[in-house]
């Protein structure tokens, strides 16, 4: 397939300035789009963006998704050519304690950018979802594999492909969907790695882990992810193109808490909370089959422990 030039492209990165949007918007720049970021920074940091803000090509909107006029206002005022649209609550266990945390700024925000890209006219969206939409399942997740969420995050992201794949049809919009596995890296702003080494911190006698430790999952280092972006877009090229994203293998919990310790610890025991699952609504185990995705092409990633292992050393480098 013939790969479009980004001469004088626009693209519209919505939570720009969160973990995996900041990575994205620099990609995004190094390839010379002009892009514009959105963020309301209630989990995106400024200092995310300083590298960005640098360049002439870049802009920051700070305004919040569910404000819809002022959303029409920045389509109608750029000729924007695609939107890679990540902002959502990432913050899944918070969204368990406010049930429309997840409505208000997963979906809410996903059908705001569709209503004005159907206004104006904008054909491209990249999708970030998840795995939560398929919940638990004894086989490695394919792209069609039963949906069954078990969070309310898992709900919303599922919702909002449902939107996407209903405005792909009705509105001629192209859509790129990936559900990502679980993505570690620096900038992060939550998550698994940092919250462990911010108990290692806090207390100097034992790091305190969720669960049992046998919760297993897929890790993909952060800028792996946003290469994995860019190669779908420029690849795959149906009206709907739907992928998971991650490596076949998967990472323990107590792999990655003794891992922490190794990096960062000062002689912490661990102590497990208990229970198969870390919280409410988590997923405690699943695995990732690609073969979609490498079926086009897309060269293997690093394994999920190794990624576990550089975010851990670049987190601690950038803190």
């Amino acid at each position: 397939m013939e790969v479009e030039s980004t001469e004088q492209r626009t693209a519209l990165v919505t939570g720009g300035a969160g973990f995996i949007g900041s990575h994205l918007v620099d990609r995004l720049l190094s390839s010379g789009y002009t892009v514009i970021c959105v963020d309301n920074f209630i989990l995106g940091r400024r200092e995310h963006l300083d590298e960005a803000m640098e360049s002439p090509a870049f802009s920051l909107e700070e305004f919040d998704l569910l404000d819809l006029a002022q959303l029409d206002g920045l389509f109608a005022a750029d000729d924007i050519d695609i939107v890679f649209h990540l902002a959502a609550n990432s913050d899944i266990r918070a969204g368990t304690r406010s049930t429309d945390r997840d409505l208000q700024l997963t979906f809410m925000t996903t059908y705001n950018v569709l209503e004005c890209m159907r206004r104006h006219g904008v054909r491209k969206i990249l999708f970030t979802s998840t795995p939560a939409i398929f919940g638990q399942h004894d086989e490695a997740l394919h792209e069609e594999s039963a949906v069954r969420p078990e969070s309310l995050y898992g709900a919303s992201k599922l919702s909002a492909e449902a939107f996407i794949m209903a405005f792909s049809g009705l509105y001629d919009i192209q859509a790129w969907i990936c559900r990502l596995s679980n993505v570690v890296g620096e900038r992060s702003t939550h998550g698994i790695i940092l919250d462990l080494l911010k108990k290692l911190a806090s207390n100097k006698e034992e790091l305190e882990v969720l669960g049992d430790g046998t919760q297993t999952k897929p890790y993909m280092y952060v800028r792996e992810i946003v290469e994995a972006f860019m190669f779908i877009f420029e690849c795959a090229d149906e009206r709907l193109n739907v992928f998971n994203i991650g490596p076949r293998d998967a990472t323990r919990v107590a792999q990655i808490a003794e891992m922490v310790l190794e990096a960062a610890g000062d002689g912490q025991r661990i102590a497990y909370t208990g229970g198969c699952r870390g919280w409410k609504g988590d997923v405690p185990v699943y695995r990732y089959r690609p073969s979609k995705l490498e079926a086009l092409g897309w060269p293997k990633p690093m394994s999920s422990t190794e990624a576990v292992r550089v975010a851990i050393a670049r987190t601690l480098d950038t803190r």
